[in-house]
Parts: C-alpha cells; structure tokens; sequence
C-alpha cells in the first residue's frame, strides 16, 4: 500500500496573463549588386589584322549579384521567381544579348531559387531564377546569384553585314521578383 503525504500551503496568488501577437511579414524584395556600380559596357575587339573580324571575345561580363530576401504564405501558396527584360534601347542589328543566372554561392539560408539556364533578352520577360521559397542570399556583391551577360553575333549568314558602328547603345534592363 502506498501512502502519499501531501503539505499544502495557502498564499494570495497575485496573477495576470498576457497576449502575445506574432507578425511575420510577408517579403519579396531584391536588388542588384556589384563591387562598382551596377552599369557594364561589353566591348567589342576591332581586328588587329586586315581581313579578320571583330571579336566579341570581351563582350562578358560576370559582375553583377542578384540578392533577394522572401518569406512566402503555407506550402501551397505559389513559389517566386525573377524575370528580365529590357525595357529601353534595342540590341543593335547583327548581335544579340544572353544572359543567364549561377546558382546560388551559399551566403544566405534556406530555400534557394535555381537558375533557368541562358536566356536571349528582349522586350519579353525571361525568367531567370525560379522556385524561390522562404530565404535570404546575403547582401552585396559575392552574395546571391551572379549574372552572366555575353554579347554575340548572331547565328546565320549575313549578320555581320548588319553591324554597323553607329548603333552603339545603352540599353535599360528590368528585373522583377514576382510570384510564379
């Protein structure tokens, strides 16, 4: 048989309680970075012999970071993705203008958007990065996604015909971060 003893002491209980609200905000907010500044000139090579083209070799440039922070709602609401377009100028005769996404470089957490591959810009948009889910890349340059951009003839005969050394331009490129 177990026999239980119990000591009980009375005291006045002085108690209150409290609500606590949570508030978690919903985020979708990128930008673009670099070591110095966000503008890139992509150069085409006159030729350094009579006879031969220009080259677009140094027509790349890999300086730009995409970061972005997104908190988004319950599983089954959609995934973010960001899109690119050019919104002024056109991209003179004879050449066209790729640009594609790396994978994320690992400063941030959680779920991390994945490239769509190499896209030829336009006035169209082209989504670059998709399934973005509830994370953060770090903030700056070496942090997020790095873009690519590679200026190129065009394929097919006669392209070359239609460079023409007065249709420099500078071209205006939107990104977006948006729900899928």
């Amino acid at each position: 048989m177990l026999h239980l003893a119990v000591i009980s002491y009375s005291q006045d209980l002085n108690q209150n309680s409290q609500n606590v609200q949570i508030d978690i905000p919903e985020v979708a907010i990128m930008d673009l970075e670099a070591a110095s500044g966000t503008s890139i000139v992509l150069n085409i090579d006159a030729p350094e012999d009579a006879g031969d083209p220009v080259s677009f070799e140094h027509a790349v440039d890999s300086s730009i970071w995409i970061n972005y922070s997104s908190i988004r709602g319950s599983a089954n609401e959609p995934s973010r993705k960001i899109t690119a377009k050019i919104i002024s100028g056109t991209v003179p005769g004879g050449m066209r203008l790729k640009v594609s996404a790396s994978n994320d470089v690992g400063q941030g957490g959680g779920d991390m958007g994945v490239n769509t591959g190499e896209h030829i810009l336009n006035g169209n948009s082209k989504n670059i990065i998709r399934n973005i889910r509830s994370c953060y890349t770090g903030d700056g340059a070496g942090k997020g996604h790095y873009l690519k951009y590679v200026l190129e003839l065009k394929p097919g005969n006669n392209k070359y015909r239609q460079l023409d050394f007065d249709d420099a331009t500078t071209l205006t490129i939107l990104y977006t971060i948006t729900d899928e």
